[in-house]
Formats: structure tokens, C-alpha cells, sequence
């Protein structure tokens, strides 16, 4: 039930968004849609938004401010855009899922999140941080949805718990980095350069190429990051290195030089072509 008629619901414009192509990328975890709602856990609060028109977001549980922020709508989109349309491949891509952004998630979050990624798909993923949520986190509720939000570094302190819920080989990374990985950490990332924050980030147990660079991307602002996991190695492949074999080294270079700044972006509208094509 809603506490707001339709014409007091409180209302973001927008441009250049597509609000189910930016939830449903693979980026982030925690999102349920419940009729045209798209319920979000975001840090301390639950996020409940829909587009209404392509102009228009419709939205409880945070102020205009934070949804700027968190869907990056103050990006230079056509420049972003501009940057990476570097071939026919990539204009079918951005006009299939035009208006796809990549969020401003927490970085704990998100670098749990993609520890928990390793040999595992969405449905997995999603169990695992649920859990992770339940047994550690606190309630939160919003319009009558309960849910937990997702604990802070060092709240994840119980190995047992953390291997009950279902998070298999990964129990030990996650723990580890729980007791070793701060907020201070993750914002001196922030000031290095790319090459340095991800020499960082792969120190840290379960922390490898891949999973350093989609917390890059996702939550840290290195948009010249660009994760090669399956689906990327898969598209790649495909599109421009047909009868050869190249290692995720090479696809992670080639993908950084072609698209350039904005690879991050390029890889994102990518996976969502590799994805369509299951």
C-alpha cells in the first residue's frame, strides 16, 4: 500500500537513464522488483524507485541529492558515450540498453559482494549476501518490507555464521578481509592511481583481477576499469577476436586501450549483449 497518491509521489527528472538496464547489469545484488517498484538496500536504507516515463523517477526513502549520486546522474553521459563508440558493436549495444549507468555503490559492500561472485552466479551471489545480511546486519523496513542491511567491516566477525550462510571456500576470504580491510582503506583507494588501487586490491585474500576491478568500476570511480569475467571473455571473443585465442590478460588490455577512460562503461554495455545472447 502506498502512503502517497500519484500526484504527491516524490518525483526525480531525468535524462540519458534507464533505471531497469542500470539495477539489472550485474553490478549490484540487493535489488527485488515487486510490481513496478524496484526495491534497493543501499548502506543504511531501503531505496524504493521506479521510472514512470523515460523522463521521470518516482521515489520513497531518500532525498534528490542521493539519487544523483547513486545512479551518477551527474555524469557527462553524451561525452561517456561519445568516448566509447568506437564501432558498429558497441552503437548496437548502447542502443539496445542506452541510458544504463554505473552506480556509486558502498565499497565494502561491493567488495564483498564480488568475493563472494568467485565460481558463482546471480541467484548465488544474492543467497550469499542475504545471509550475510540476516546473520550480521540490522532490520530495516520501508512501506512493509523488511530487510537487513548489509554489515560493516568488522561486524562480519563469526566464522561459523559466515559459513552458514552458504558462502562455501569463499567463508575464509570474506572473514579474513573482514578483519584486515576498513573504511580508510578503501577511501585511500580513491586517491592512488588505477594501477595502484588494483595492486592493493589483489592483496587481500580471494581478491584477483576480476573481482579488484568491478570494485573499482562499481564503487570507487575508476572508470577506466574493466572486469573480464566469463560473459566479457565470451562477447570479446566474438566481436573482435574471432578463430584466436587470447588470454584474460590480453582481453583486459585490449579492452582498457580500445575503449579508453570510459572502459568501464564499454564493459558494462557489453555484458549486458553477452547476456541477451544466453
Amino acid at each position: 500500500m502506498s502512503f502517497y497518491s500519484s500526484k504527491t509521489l516524490p518525483k526525480l527528472l531525468v535524462k540519458d537513464f534507464n533505471l531497469c538496464h542500470t539495477l539489472l547489469c550485474g553490478q549490484l545484488f540487493r535489488v527485488k522488483k515487486i510490481d513496478a517498484w524496484f526495491y534497493v538496500i543501499v548502506k543504511n536504507r531501503i531505496l524504493k524507485v521506479r521510472q514512470s516515463s523515460p523522463e521521470t523517477l518516482e521515489y520513497h526513502g531518500a532525498d534528490k541529492r542521493f539519487l544523483i549520486d547513486f545512479f551518477a546522474l551527474d555524469e557527462p553521459y553524451d561525452d561517456i558515450i561519445a568516448h566509447i563508440d568506437k564501432d558498429s558493436h558497441m552503437t548496437r549495444a548502447i542502443k539496445k540498453f542506452h541510458g544504463l549507468r554505473i552506480v556509486r555503490q558502498d565499497p565494502w559492500e561491493c567488495l564483498i559482494s564480488f568475493i563472494c561472485s568467485a565460481a558463482a552466479n546471480i541467484p548465488k551471489i544474492q543467497l550469499n549476501l542475504e545471509n550475510l545480511s540476516e546473520y550480521f546486519g540490522e532490520k530495516v523496513k520501508l512501506h512493509g518490507l523488511e530487510w537487513h542491511i548489509f554489515p560493516g567491516p568488522g561486524q562480519l566477525n563469526n566464522y561459523k555464521r559466515i559459513v552458514m550462510a552458504k558462502t562455501g571456500f569463499r567463508a575464509k576470504h570474506i572473514k579474513a578481509v573482514n578483519d584486515t580491510v576498513d573504511h580508510s582503506f578503501l577511501s585511500f583507494l580513491n586517491k592512488l592511481p588505477y594501477p595502484e588501487a588494483k595492486k592493493a586490491l589483489t592483496q587481500l585474500p580471494g581478491v584477483g583481477s576480476k573481482i579488484a576491478d568491478c570494485v573499482l568500476l562499481f564503487s570507487l570511480g575508476f572508470s577506466e576499469a574493466f572486469p573480464i569475467d566469463t560473459w566479457i571473455k565470451k562477447i570479446l571473443q566474438e566481436l573482435y577476436f574471432k578463430n584466436k585465442t587470447i588470454s584474460n590478460g590480453e582481453l583486459h588490455a585490449f579492452g582498457r586501450n580500445y575503449f579508453g577512460k570510459y572502459a568501464g562503461y564499454a564493459q558494462q554495455f557489453l555484458y549486458m549483449l553477452a547476456r541477451e545472447k544466453k
